[in-house]
C-alpha cells in the first residue's frame, strides 16, 4: 500500500516527486473528513478504500531523549513506573518499589508520592538502616526524592540542597543497593501528576489494590496507551485531560461519546486481522489531535493495552516521528513494558515501515517478542 505523507514535517522527508496517480489513499483523507463524526461521535474505518502508490518516502530519524544526570529518573519515568503493568499492576506488589520521601516529616504528612514512606522511618541520619538488608534487597526499585534538585549526585550543590537525601542515597549504596533519585524532586512531580500524590500512607497490599492505575505515558503529556477499563474511568480521563481516544477494541463501546472525540476501529487481536486501513487512519487522527489548537491529548486503547493499541501507537511513532519499527518498539517498551503486538501485527508493521521509508529497516528477528 502506498501512502501519501502530506502531514509529515519537511525535516522527515526525502527527495520526492509529485505522485503520478491522484487517486485518494487512506492517509490522504481531508481534514474535514478527519474532524467529522458519525451519529455516535465515533470514526469508523471505511469498508472499501482505494489505495494507490506514492513515491514520497520518509528519512529515518533516531529518537532523542533529554539528558538525565546519572542516578536520576525523570518525573515521567516515575509516572510510568507507578503505573507499570505485567499481568497485574506492579504497584499492587508491596515489594515492587520502595519510595523514600527525604523531606521533613511535616512536608511528608502534607502530601507525598503515593506509597512513599518518610525516610526517617527506614533510614535514620545517625543510626543508619532501620530495616534489614534482606528486606531492602526484596525491592525491585528504590526511589528517593527531596523537595527539589537535580545536581550531580555527591556534588557540593546536591549536598547543600538536600543533605538528608544525599546521606540516604550513599547509605543505601554502601549496603549494596542501587537507589535512584527523582529529578526535580516532589515539586516537579506534583506539578505534572498531582493525582498520584496523597497525604495518606499507602503501604499494605490491600491498600495498594484500590489505587487507580493510569495508562502509560508514551509522549510527554500528549500520548497515552492503556486498557479498556482505563478508557472508561472518568477520573483517569479528567486527570490526564484526555480529549481524543482511539478505541481499537472489537466490542467495547466508546465511554464518553458526548465529551471526547473518538476514532473507532473495531479490531480483533488475531492472526487474520488486516491493519492496512487502520494504521494510516489512526496515525492521521492522532496527529491531527496533537497538532490542534489547542493541542489535544490522546489515549490509544484496546482491551488490555498490549497488542492492538501497541500496533496503532507504533505506526504513529514510525510515521510522525520518522522512527524505524525497531526504534519505535524500543521507545514504547521502555514506557510500557507489557507492550506485545501479535506476530501478525508485527509483520504488517514491517510492511508499513517499508511503505513509509521506501525500504525495510527492521527484521522480524530484531523485534520478535
Amino acid at each position: 500500500m502506498g501512502v501519501v505523507l502530506s502531514r509529515v514535517s519537511n525535516s522527515c522527508r526525502g527527495a520526492s516527486r509529485e505522485p503520478v496517480d491522484t487517486c485518494q489513499t487512506v492517509s490522504s483523507i481531508s481534514d474535514r473528513e478527519v474532524n467529522s463524526t458519525d451519529s455516535d461521535n465515533s470514526f469508523i474505518i471505511p469498508v472499501q478504500t482505494k489505495v494507490c502508490e506514492s513515491e514520497e518516502v520518509l528519512v529515518p530519524a533516531l529518537p532523542v531523549t533529554a539528558y538525565v544526570e546519572r542516578g536520576y529518573v525523570t518525573p515521567q519515568q516515575v509516572y510510568n513506573l507507578l503505573n507499570a503493568e505485567a499481568g497485574q499492576p506492579a504497584l499492587h506488589d508491596p515489594y515492587y518499589i520502595l519510595i523514600l520521601d527525604c523531606r521533613s516529616v511535616e512536608r511528608y504528612k502534607e502530601n507525598h508520592l503515593v506509597t512513599a514512606r518518610a525516610c526517617v522511618t527506614v533510614i535514620h541520619p545517625q543510626l543508619g538502616c532501620l530495616i534489614s538488608c534482606v528486606q531492602l534487597q526484596e525491592f525491585s526499585i528504590i526511589l528517593l526524592y527531596a523537595e527539589e534538585g537535580c545536581s550531580p549526585v555527591g556534588s557540593v550543590a546536591a549536598r547543600a540542597d538536600s543533605p538528608d537525601l544525599q546521606r540516604c542515597f550513599f547509605q543505601l549504596s554502601a549496603l549494596g543497593m542501587d537507589p535512584v533519585i527523582l529529578q526535580g524532586g516532589f515539586s516537579a512531580f506534583h506539578a505534572l501528576y498531582p493525582f498520584l500524590c496523597t497525604p495518606h500512607m499507602v503501604l499494605l497490599e490491600p491498600e495498594r489494590r484500590v489505587l487507580t492505575i493510569y495508562p502509560s505515558e508514551i509522549l510527554e503529556v500528549t500520548l497515552y496507551q492503556g486498557s479498556a477499563p482505563q478508557a472508561s474511568d472518568y477520573r483517569i480521563i479528567k486527570n490526564l485531560h484526555i480529549t481524543h481516544v482511539v478505541n481499537a477494541t472489537a466490542d467495547c463501546p466508546d465511554a464518553f461519546p458526548n465529551m471526547l472525540r473518538y476514532l473507532r476501529l473495531r479490531l480483533s487481536d488475531d492472526g487474520q486481522q488486516d491493519l492496512v486501513e487502520a494504521l494510516p487512519l489512526a496515525s492521521r487522527f492522532i496527529s491531527a489531535a496533537l497538532r490542534g489548537d489547542p493541542a489535544g491529548r490522546v489515549l490509544v486503547h484496546c482491551s488490555l493495552g498490549r497488542s492492538r493499541s501497541s500496533a496503532i501507537t507504533l505506526a504513529f511513532l514510525m510515521e510522525h516521528r520518522c522512527w524505524s519499527l525497531l526504534h519505535a518498539l524500543r521507545w514504547l517498551k521502555e514506557r510500557r513494558a507489557c507492550t506485545a503486538p501479535n506476530v501478525n501485527f508485527l509483520r504488517q508493521l514491517l510492511t508499513y515501515e517499508e511503505q513509509l521509508f521506501g525500504s525495510r529497516l527492521t527484521s522480524l528477528d530484531d523485534i520478535r517478542l
